[in-house]
């Protein structure tokens, strides 16, 4: 059982490797490779974050978003979680603050 854990982390180290060097090889931004958070702001009403890695809290005040090295934390009134995907997390609301930890 544990072979097999161990076989699957290898494995996604090697991904993670391969997909590096190609992305330096290539020139591409690693945002496109999906190892970066990106976080767009629209105004005061809209926040777009991709890359997450789930949300940590969820309040009408403050949501909290995992990101690989840290979290994104979107500080406001009124905020809901407008849209979700694996990738992509849009928050609404009346945005105050974005703070990255």
């Amino acid at each position: 059982m544990h072979r097999r854990i161990d076989c699957f982390r290898q494995v996604r180290k090697m991904k993670k490797d391969i997909s590096g060097m190609v992305g330096d090889k290539l020139s591409i931004p690693a945002e496109t490779l999906g190892e970066v958070p990106v976080v767009l702001l629209r105004g005061k009403r809209s926040v777009n974050i991709e890359n997450h890695r789930g949300i940590t809290e969820y309040k009408d005040t403050t949501v909290t978003v995992a990101v690989k090295r840290g979290s994104v934390r979107v500080t406001g009134n009124a905020l809901c979680i407008a849209r979700m995907t694996r990738k992509n997390v849009e928050i609404r609301g009346t945005v105050r603050m974005i703070e990255l930890e």
